[in-house]
């Protein structure tokens, strides 16, 4: 499909194709004209009310040429479904999509628009044991960003040196389950950021932070709003590596939306009036590396590889204590927007919380007592003898990595009574592989 639209963009169609094609001796070459119907990804692009044609400069015109079994399609029209600006310089014959060559001057205005092998995540489950309930504060409101393709200034395909310009160093380099590493901004809450980047090229981007936008929506954007912005499919549908990708979307808690070819998830806050509670823009290779999204494909020919690198133990242990800190971090983006004390980091409990971990992992169990030695979380606390006059415990299986653990922890009633809990005052964090369990307490006096 595509093959043929890139070839026929190649014919210069912003002249017009309502004529024929002349060379310099002036014999003729015809052409058929006719009027087609244009998909793109199995989406049909919208071009005119008249079906197969497409208007250009108040004109309705046929929407394809046909000469010698190859279709052409104007470049208006793609330029129009990439939301980018085309053009022609008559003098230098030059054409183009997006940017003009440094050396020509545009001519044209902006043209603005827009066998199967299953695969699917675990179930992913989350479980708590509740504390008290959280004080009600308000959501920060949105700061709006009209570029529909940045966050904090940041877009996928940017070099690790552009994104150092731009923010300077990260706090912490870690390496993820996906086969690139995150680079951790953490040091204002108010403008967390998280950049995966491997092969010196940004492939991930997300925040939670209550000043992060992406396109016209942020962080306490309302789902209607979204809505607006986004037409939201429950079967989100996109070509890549030569198979055709299906995904089942999560439209009431983290819908998917795939703008020009690039992934982007908003995340819903279904304790907050369904707002947007975090957004985040990855690389389609890496969306279908995590397994975000029930997921099936079909294919002709060699099957492609979706999977993540392999990890060696120690590579395994190095993104578990990746992921405790991160989710330190995400617990505490989440307690500033509601406006309470961030919670210190407790070594001890981390580690009751990375046993409890590894015995589910090891086990095979999800459970706060466990099915081993019969303890609960506080009895665990307890053997480790750390005192507190308060405790409570969040569980989670599942999840690709810390930041859908997390999200998924702030979606369940009890689990975000323990985040938001304004008399914890520690935390400790135990990943092992995809079991994920969170120790909040509060020492005794």
């Amino acid at each position: 499909m595509h093959k043929w639209l890139w070839i026929g963009i190649v014919v210069l169609c912003v002249l017009g194709i309502g004529r024929f094609f002349s060379s310099d001796n002036t014999s003729f070459i015809r052409v058929s004209i006719y009027p087609a119907s244009i998909y793109w990804d199995g989406r049909e692009i919208a071009t005119s009310e008249k079906p197969g044609y497409y208007k250009d400069g108040g004109k309705e015109l046929p929407a394809t040429i046909e000469y010698r079994g190859t279709v052409y399609v104007p470049l208006s029209i793609i330029g129009r479904h990439l939301n980018k600006p085309v053009g022609w310089d008559s003098s230098t014959h030059f054409a183009w999509v997006g940017q003009p060559p440094a050396f020509v001057e545009p001519t044209l205005a902006p043209n603005p628009p827009t066998d199967a092998a299953p695969a699917a995540l675990p179930p992913a489950v989350p479980a708590n044991t509740t504390a008290k309930t959280p004080s009600d504060n308000k959501t920060p409101a949105t700061t709006k960003n009209t570029s529909p393709h940045t966050l904090f200034g940041l877009t996928l395909g940017m070099s690790s040196e552009e994104v150092a310009k731009v923010l300077g160093k990260p706090v912490r380099i870690e390496p993820s389950s996906l086969g690139y590493q995150w680079w951790i901004y953490n040091t204002d809450p108010a403008k967390y950021l998280q950049v995966g980047i491997t092969n010196n090229k940004v492939v991930d981007l997300y925040s939670l932070a209550p000043q992060a936008t992406l396109g016209n929506v942020g962080v306490g954007t309302s789902q209607q709003s979204l809505e607006r912005q986004y037409d939201l499919q429950n079967i989100v549908s996109f070509s890549y590596m030569g198979a055709q990708i299906q995904m089942t979307n999560q439209k009431q808690q983290r819908p998917l939306v795939m703008q020009n070819g690039t992934p982007f998830i908003y995340y819903l806050d279904k304790q907050n009036d369904n707002k947007v509670t975090a957004v985040r823009m990855i690389d389609t290779q890496m969306l279908l590396r995590g397994g975000f999204y029930d997921t099936k494909w079909s294919y002709q020919g060699k099957a492609p590889d979706f999977n993540p690198p392999a990890l060696s133990v120690g590579e395994r242990e190095l993104v578990n204590e990746a992921y405790e800190r991160q989710i330190l971090d995400l617990v505490n983006v989440s307690r500033y927007h509601y406006k309470l004390p961030a919670l210190q980091w407790n070594e001890k409990a981390a580690q009751v919380a990375r046993g409890h971990s590894h015995d589910m992992e090891a086990n095979n169990f999800f459970d706060h007592v466990s099915a081993t030695t019969g303890t609960s979380p506080f009895d665990r606390l307890k053997q480790a003898s750390i005192p507190y006059s308060m405790a409570g415990e969040n569980i989670a299986a599942g999840y690709p990595d810390a930041i859908e653990a997390h999200e998924s922890w702030m979606n369940s009633p009890g689990h975000r009574k323990n985040v938001l809990e304004k008399d914890f005052t520690q935390l400790g964090v135990g990943v092992i592989a995809d079991y994920y369990t969170q120790a909040f307490l509060t020492p005794r006096n």
